[in-house]
């Protein structure tokens, strides 16, 4: 093979890889993507009440044997909290299940937090889900969504509800009913719900849930106003105090295989 032949099929090779590049992003070939948004807590300066748990990297404010905690969840981790059925139905109701057909990913349906509510000391203490705020860098401000089932009386605070949410997206089918039914049962045994009192040596854990993030946001902070401490002889708060944490945000597409050279995931 002469020079020229040679240097000819270099410039097609490089043609080519540009090409193809090019068309994948441009969605022309499908590319098979993962949409990742993953948090990481920003602890406040000089404040000897905040700390990150060492087991699961969780913020955790502490007040005198009274203990938050809170950890973003991926969709990853809720993908494997709530696996397929069997039969390969997708029941997790934090996740969406098919791509967006013009990016090439599964994008986020929520932005879902674990809060933990420890009481060592305390006789009774409350978190209330409703009075939690979700605010970005964008100025946005987000309300949580309610778990409580259709005809409960409990007044969300100006937040959403997850039932019009799935009453919205039910569908036609009865398969389609069936499976948003299945859903809101997983929402009401996983949600964290209002006015449940955590008693001395207790604890309770549950989910907090509010619209996903835009893909422009670089950080949140979740506000708690009237984490109640106390309550007066009539059962109504008396001491209370308001927590917020905050979370720097890193989120983009990311192709699988590139995931898989990072060991990040299997391949």
């Amino acid at each position: 093979m002469d020079e020229k032949t040679r240097r000819r099929r270099t410039l097609l090779a490089a043609a080519l890889v540009a090409l193809g590049a090019l068309w994948g992003c441009s969605g022309l070939i499908p590319v098979d993507m993962v949409y990742r948004v993953d948090m990481a807590p920003l602890l406040p300066e000089g404040r000897g009440d905040y700390y990150i748990d060492p087991e699961d990297s969780a913020m955790v404010f502490s007040k005198e044997g009274a203990l938050i905690k809170v950890k973003p969840l991926s969709d990853d981790e809720l993908n494997r909290r709530h696996p397929r059925l069997f039969d390969g139905r997708h029941v997790n109701p934090y996740t969406y299940e098919e791509k967006d057909l013009e990016k090439w990913y599964i994008p986020p349906r929520f932005a879902v937090f674990e809060v933990t509510v420890t009481n060592k000391t305390y006789a009774k203490i409350q978190f209330d889900p409703a009075r939690a705020r979700l605010f970005t860098d964008k100025g946005e401000e987000f309300r949580y969504y309610d778990p409580g089932r259709a005809g409960e009386g409990v007044d969300p605070l100006g937040g959403n509800r997850f039932s019009e949410y799935y009453q919205t997206e039910m569908g036609r089918s009865g398969v389609e009913k069936e499976l948003n039914l299945e859903r809101m049962g997983v929402i009401y045994k996983t949600a964290f719900h209002r006015f449940r009192s955590v008693f001395r040596g207790d604890e309770r854990s549950g989910l907090v849930s509010f619209d996903p993030l835009g893909e422009d946001v670089g950080a949140v902070r979740l506000a708690i106003e009237d984490f109640v401490l106390s309550f007066d002889a009539d059962g109504k708060p008396e001491s209370t105090v308001d927590v917020e944490f905050r979370f720097r945000v890193e989120q983009g597409a990311v192709r699988v295989d590139s995931l898989m050279a990072a060991g990040a995931v299997a391949p």
